[in-house]
Formats: C-alpha cells, structure tokens, sequence
C-alpha cells in the first residue's frame, strides 16, 4: 500500500495514500460547492476556499468522466457514429479541466455550460432514438442545484424541461411520458429543497463557530483569524490596518445597580451603536465580557483615530443605559512591519491602559516600546 510519511517530533509517521485521498475529497466538500473562475483579488481565507471549490469541481468533473467514458464505448459499438464523436468530444474537455485543476489553473469551462452540453448530448441521443438514454438526465438534474446558483439552476432545469418534454412525448406512450416528466421533476425538486437545507445548517453553524451568542458580534477566534491575514497583507502589500481596543467604563456598577438583564441589553445596545458607525468590511468582536475590538482593514493609524474618537462620542451621547450615560475607553494601535498577533494586541492593551489611567471616556494610541513593558494580566484587573 502507498504512503505518505510526515515527521513530527523526531518519528516518521505513515499515512496511507487512501486516507490522504479521503481527507483531501472532505477538506474540497467542507463548504457549499461554489466554482468561481477569479481569485487574484483574494487573501487569506477567500483563497483558501476558493481553491476548496477547484477540488470539488475537479471531483465532479471526474465522476461525470466515469459516466462518459461507458457511454463512449456503448456508441462506439452499436454504431453511433455522431453520438459516439460528440461524446468523445465533452469527454476530452473534461478530463482537459480535469487536468487543469489539478495544476491549481482555473477551468476553461464553468458548471453552467457544461451541465447544459451534457443534457443537450443525452437529449440528442435520445431524438436519434436512444430512449433509455433519458434516465441519464435524472443524475444531471440531480446535480443542478449542487453545481449551480438558484438563478442558473431555475433557468437550466426550465431549459432542459422545455427541451425534454416534446422528446418524451414524441418517443414514449402519454401515460409513461407524463410518469417521466413529474418524477424528473420530484428529483430536481427534492435535490434542490435537500441542498437548501443542509446549506442553511451549514450557514447557522459556522455562524455560530464564529460570533458571540449574546451579542451578535463576531468572536475572539475570528477576529485572531482576521488581524493574522491583515499582518499578512500588510507584508505583502503594505496594506495598512489598525485596532481599536474598546472597554465599558465601570461596567460593573451597571451589573450591580441595574442587574445582569439590563447589563446584557447594554451591551447589545452597545453593538448596535458601534456597527453602526463601522464600514462593513471592518470587523466587530466581543473579546470578552464587556470588551470589544473592532479591526479596521486598510486604515492608518490618522483614520483609526478619528473612528475612535467618533465612536466615543457617539456612545456617550446614546441613550444605552436606563439612566446616565455610558462611556467607553478605546486603545487604538496600527501594525507595524515585523509586529506579531500578540505584539500587536499588546500594543492596543496599552493604549486602552493609558485611557482607562489617564481619565476614562478617553482615546489613547501606545507606543511601540511601550507595549512591551506592560504586561496583559496586571493591567485589566485596575481598568474596572
């Protein structure tokens, strides 16, 4: 049996080759199936995902190849000579984006058109008098909504209907015509409503992977996910970016005068006053507790400050509380060349210490030798 091997820690483990093949088949299927021609505009996760849908598509691709490659050999031997050549036809673009795919190259052809060649090829046979050829239309609309969008899956499956059905009831008796068409459709029907639903379960839990129940807002996990890939892109091309460390004055008299009910209304309040204000490719998290940070992508650390500001004086003067006004304290920091994740949060920490230190209701920027003096842990306890 072939393997793998991969050291770790000094030992040779070995992977068979099987189960390197099934991880990568699971790693291209973890998402909805969306093949998209463009990525040069992608970082990070969108790259990551976006190869994700090559490899479905190459998968798809090779299943649909073992589906031809029978049907070749069938026209082949009974004579079909145009069946035969424009079988051989599709079955050379596919294994051709087959290949390509496996390059990490984009395919010249996209599900849509090719779903359409291979239905118009099995309605083709079926007018030059292959009928059992139409049971291989049920996989293929099957597959519709998994390839395509609602939009192009809607159109195709009209398409292929408008252009089935004359051929049905031009080479079946009525009744086995009609049995054909209503159980075509109960397949694109019942394929559609199954991807809707395992779609919609995927969206809620990955949602929940990464945002925080109470608030809305997005999570400590996905915002370290984030600044990770604007650290990279500011490497790569000098993209700026900033954090804005933002926390609840004395949070904790709200709990204690108000109770926790009306401390958690606050704090959803809070998120909504600060959305608001934020542009949407910025990022929003609830870091803990009554702490947030918000990531502002390609924003220097001039701009960072004014949103700062903005925020500050657009919660204080929200009526978030029952009574008085609610105040925050924001540390604000830009990344720097060579900074890492925790320099960089650091960095912000301190600024916030400055503010809470200096006063409250207040923005500070820190230093960058200053983070490095002030250790997390001794600072938030003094900051309530």
């Amino acid at each position: 049996m072939a393997v793998v091997d991969m050291k770790s820690s000094g030992a040779t483990i070995k992977i068979p080759a099987w189960l390197k093949l099934k991880r990568h088949f699971r790693d291209a299927f973890s998402e909805q199936f969306e093949y998209q021609r463009n990525d040069d505009d992608l970082t990070g996760d969108g790259r990551v995902a976006r190869k994700r849908g090559r490899d479905a598509y190459r998968y798809i691709l090779s299943l649909l190849a073992l589906v031809l490659g029978p049907m070749f050999i069938h026209d082949m031997y009974t004579g079909q000579t145009l069946l035969s050549a424009v079988t051989f036809l599709l079955l050379i673009i596919l294994l051709t984006n087959i290949w390509l795919l496996g390059g990490d190259r984009q395919a010249f052809l996209s599900p849509a058109p090719l779903l359409v060649l291979g239905i118009g090829l099995i309605l083709l046979a079926v007018g030059l008098g292959q009928t059992y050829s139409i049971f291989w239309l049920y996989p293929l609309l099957a597959g519709l909504p998994v390839l395509l969008r609602l939009r192009q899956c809607l159109l195709v499956g009209l398409l292929s209907g408008a252009l089935a059905l004359p051929l049905m009831f031009s080479r079946f008796d009525p009744s086995t015509a009609v049995v054909l068409s209503f159980s075509m459709a109960i397949t694109w029907l019942v394929s559609a409503w199954l991807v809707f639903a395992v779609t919609e379960q995927s969206r809620r839990l990955r949602d929940m992977a990464v945002t925080d129940p109470l608030t809305g807002a997005y999570n400590r996990r996905y915002l370290e996910e984030q600044a990770r890939h604007a650290i990279d892109a500011l490497q790569r091309d000098k993209v700026p970016a900033s954090l804005l460390l933002i926390d609840v004055d004395f949070f904790k008299r709200v709990n204690d005068k108000y109770g926790h009910a009306v401390g958690d209304t606050a704090i959803k309040r809070l998120v909504e006053v600060i959305s608001g204000r934020i542009r949407a490719v910025d990022i929003l998290c609830r870091f803990g507790g009554e702490e947030f940070v918000v990531l502002l992508q390609g924003t220097a650390i001039d701009g960072a400050l004014s949103i700062a500001e903005d925020l500050r004086a657009l919660v204080e003067d929200s009526r978030i509380l029952p009574e008085g006004k609610m105040t925050i304290s924001i540390g604000v920091c830009e990344v720097r060349p060579g900074n890492t994740l925790d320099q960089w949060f650091k960095l912000a920490d301190s600024g916030l210490y400055m503010a809470k230190r200096n006063g409250r209701n207040r923005v500070e920027t820190a230093a960058q030798v200053g983070a490095e003096r002030m250790p997390v842990s001794r600072t938030v306890p003094e900051w309530r």
